[in-house]
């Protein structure tokens, strides 16, 4: 009995069972790095990723998969960090940004945290700074002092409690305006009909013990009617000033005076303040518009080297100006786009088949062509040539590219950020100038980009959304043959893509589908033998080439800086008319001790007003039993 003959598999099912069992292999040990990075050992998980890569380093799942891990661990150690670092848990926050930096040693969050816990060190030595700048008496070296503790943490009670202290000393040593010490705040009801203006503000300094002065240009025949109820006298004396075109300027805490309201008077009596503003973000010149423009401010000055503005007007329009640069004055918001492109790309070469001669000739002894029909005579084998020679094309080959950039770009609201990865390419271009001697040739050199060229202009809007147009566009030049006149041409292909998306702040968008697909094919053989099927291939060659690439990009924008949320009752202001800027201050609730306690008595009772008389009657509440 014959033993039997062991089955050898085939070579190709060998390789293609190793094949797979390689594709099993990368996507168990993809899985398990990401299942280690979710579960929170960011430095294991990669770890097994890179091993991963480096034995397969043109696994594209891989490289994805080791780009998202690396950006997850990053994103989640360093807000952790970030959050130790405000509950003042310093060991924890220089433990996270540490382990930032072996994951990417560059990393500007990680090396400005590291930075800022450094400083933190010094918050006392700085505050005990303050405290013996402000002991000394300069208010600007303690303020300075106070304004960095507090940056760094807003929290610290020392830099609080020396805040407190300087606002105590600038109360005690400022000088402000006058102010009435009255009872302005009294409420009173005035009815008045084409009554003596100079009589009725006599009437009201009885009642508010206050005193009024006029102006020497002041009319005396003034008229003025009034009927009011259960209304300061503050706000009594303003109707009065508005109705008469008339302005008051408090000359110490119980005496007004009262001029006409004319140009010339308000130069007299109108008190200026002088004010320097040191701007932040806003230039300054934008600035001086936007005072000139809404505040028709005309002595401003601009100091452009030290970015300050520097105005003199009156108490009202410099707290107005102060009220704009506030609201203008902001940080221009910054936003950090991840990038990511990708290009995969194959290539499967196929040559197969047999070359055969296609050119026969007669040579002469030396090798040479024959050129003269006599020479043909004694043709033997040794002058017989036959071109190409034959030869069998077994050949097949696959490739596969995979071209991944990870730009990560800072840029500013509104502005534009360019990448460009790849080569200048010269291009060279000849011009013949005719003379006397001969055309004159002269070449010149210009260059062209190519390779992968990113554009992006973000748009940060204050819900934390990012809009962003993107200009994406990869290309390769193949040089031509040279041109008579000596120019290079050059055959540019490129694929561009252009769009404009709005995402959220840490969403990630990935935009494909630009592929490009190229067959080409060429064939060498016997005609009409090479033609049967089947066995054509015995009598020819074919030479087949199938190529296909794809571009992906994804890109998240993350917001480092946005503009700060400001209420619209913060926004808005009241500024007096057209012609008299004016703060106006909320109404305050009436202090207990204007509200009378008592019953009214008969004389305090309102009288009947006549044409000519006039009638004071202060307000009065009655009391429930």
């Amino acid at each position: 009995m014959k033993p039997s003959k062991s089955c050898k598999p085939a070579p190709f099912l060998l390789l293609a069972l190793c094949a797979a069992l390689a594709a099993c292999g990368s996507s168990g040990v993809r899985e398990d790095g990401e299942d280690l990075i979710k579960q929170g050992q960011y430095e294991a998980g990669l770890a097994r990723l890179q091993e991963a890569l480096q034995d397969d380093p043109r696994n594209t799942e891989l490289n994805i998969a080791l780009a998202h891990g690396r950006q997850t661990a990053v994103e989640a150690l360093l807000g952790q960090a970030d959050s130790d670092r405000v509950r003042h848990d310093f060991a924890g926050a220089r433990m996270g940004y540490g382990r930032v930096l072996t994951i990417e040693p560059n990393n500007r969050r990680a090396l400005e945290g590291i930075r800022q816990l450094e400083l933190m060190r010094t918050l006392d030595e700085r505050v005990a700074l303050g405290q013996a700048a402000l002991r000394q008496g300069d208010l600007f070296g303690a303020e300075r002092y106070m304004r960095e503790v507090l940056r760094l943490d807003p929290q610290n009670q020392k830099g609080q409690t020396l805040r407190s202290d300087i606002e105590n000393v600038q109360a005690r040593t400022a000088t402000p305006f006058p102010q009435l010490r009255s009872k302005l705040e009294r409420p009173v009801t005035l009815e008045f009909r084409d009554a003596n203006l100079k009589t009725i503000f006599e009437v009201l300094a009885q009642v508010a013990g206050i005193n009024f002065i006029f102006d020497k240009d002041l009319r005396p025949d003034m008229k003025a009617t009034i009927f009011v109820r259960e209304v300061r006298i503050e706000d009594a004396v303003a109707l009065l000033l508005e109705q008469n075109q008339l302005h008051q300027k408090i000359v110490n805490d119980n005496t007004l005076l009262i001029y006409p309201d004319s140009p010339q008077k308000t130069k007299d009596y109108q008190e200026l303040v002088m004010r320097t503003f040191y701007l932040t973000s806003i230039d300054a010149n934008t600035a001086l518009n936007m005072v000139k423009t809404m505040l028709k401010t005309r002595d401003v000055f601009v100091d452009e080297r030290l970015n300050t503005l520097t105005m003199r007007d009156t108490p009202d329009a410099v707290r107005m100006a102060e009220k704009l640069l506030q609201s203008q004055d902001q940080s221009n918001p910054e936003v950090v786009l991840e990038v990511e492109v990708m290009e995969v790309a194959r290539s499967r070469i196929l040559d197969l088949g047999l070359q055969w001669p296609n050119t026969f000739g007669v040579v002469n002894s030396d090798g040479t062509p024959v050129g003269v029909l006599d020479q043909l005579r004694g043709i033997n084998s040794s002058r017989i040539s036959i071109a190409p020679a034959p030869q069998a094309k077994i050949n097949a080959q696959d490739k596969d590219i995979n071209t991944l950039a990870s730009p990560v770009i800072r840029v500013s609201n509104r502005e534009q950020a360019r990448i460009h990865i790849g080569q200048r390419v010269p291009i060279i271009s000849a011009t013949s100038v005719p003379s006397t001697q001969g055309p004159v040739i002269t070449e010149s050199v210009t260059y062209l980009d190519v390779g992968l060229k990113l554009e992006v202009q973000p748009t940060v809007h204050l819900n934390n959304e990012v809009a962003i147009k993107v200009a994406l566009e990869v290309s390769n030049a193949t040089p031509l043959e040279p041109t008579r006149q000596g120019t290079i041409p050059v055959q540019v292909d490129t694929r561009n893509a252009q769009t404009s998306l709005r995402l959220h702040d840490g969403e990630t968008q990935v935009l494909a589908g630009l592929v490009r697909n190229d067959k080409t094919g060429s064939g060498n053989k016997i005609p009409g033998l090479g033609d049967i099927p089947g066995l054509g291939r015995l009598f020819g060659s074919n030479h087949d080439e199938n190529s296909k690439s794809e571009l992906v990009l994804a890109i998240t924008p993350r917001i480092v800086r946005n503009l700060p949320y400001q209420s619209p009752s913060d926004m808005e202001f009241a500024t007096g008319t057209e012609s008299s800027l004016q703060v106006r201050q909320l109404a305050q609730p009436l202090p207990a001790s204007a509200v009378p306690t008592e019953a009214p008595s008969p004389e305090t009772q309102s009288a009947p007003v006549v044409q000519g008389q006039m009638a004071v009657v202060p307000a009065t509440r009655s009391q429930q039993p």
